[in-house]
């Protein structure tokens, strides 16, 4: 005789609720072996197996009514793998969105927001909205400065081959380079206070001189005249 299971015992051997198996019985996924004149359901191994299934199948992100189909149908193992490859590629597309939203967590970690920068909705907004603007920026920079170095390094050469001194003109040509890409930086960004959450965008001198990390610059908010660590983000 094969060893059988009350809802109960079957319940606590899948680590579910008793509930859970009538649910299943009534969407008609897995019926009991056996149902006596009393109404107690007795599972046997094949039906626990089935269950074991169904719960496996919904951990990995399954709908009832695909599950079903899956077990009735004939052709079982073919439509599962092309369920397994939507359910694969769903699963990804979630991912991505829990990364995107973990990265925005990250970011809005690293900024000191203070209850006016909270309860400033459209600030939070815009950080979020700009971030990825401001990224872009980065990497242009980034681009551009390699270029200005190769310039200079070529012109260097050149000169050391041709042995000609480097000249002031060549001098003049390097420092109006590193202006002309730091003024395009500083025409690209603005500031939130962590303070009073005004953004704005300082002077050229203040951009310039004030102390800075790679994404907060020390500077004066002229609304509420407090010196501090303001969040740089992307300029419309």
């Amino acid at each position: 005789m094969s060893e059988r299971y009350t809802i109960g015992e079957a319940a606590k051997k899948l680590q579910v609720s008793t509930r859970t198996l009538r649910f299943y019985e009534e969407k008609d996924l897995v019926r009991p072996a056996y149902t006596e004149e009393n109404g107690y359901r007795l599972y046997e191994k094949d039906q626990i197996r089935q269950l074991e299934l169904i719960l496996f199948l919904k951990e990995l992100g399954f709908s009832l009514k695909q599950i079903k189909m899956l077990i009735q149908d004939e052709h079982g193992s073919q439509s599962l793998e092309l369920l397994l490859k939507e359910q694969y590629q769903e699963n990804q597309r979630k991912i991505e969105e829990v990364s995107k939203k973990q990265a925005q967590i990250k970011h809005l970690q690293k900024i000191r927001l203070s209850h006016a920068v909270l309860t400033n909705h459209s600030v939070i907004t815009d950080i979020m909205r700009k971030e990825n603007r401001l990224s872009a920026l980065r990497r242009r920079m980034c681009f551009l400065g390699i270029l200005l170095v190769l310039g200079e390094l070529i012109g260097i050469s050149l000169l050391y081959a041709f042995k000609v001194q480097m000249s002031v003109a060549v001098i003049g040509v390097t420092v109006v380079g590193a202006i002309a890409l730091s003024k395009y930086y500083y025409d690209n960004v603005e500031y939130v206070c962590p303070n009073c959450g005004d953004v704005f965008i300082p002077s050229f001198l203040a951009f310039n001189l004030a102390p800075h990390t790679p994404k907060f610059r020390k500077l004066t908010c002229p609304k509420c005249g407090k010196k501090s660590y303001c969040l740089e983000i992307s300029r419309e």
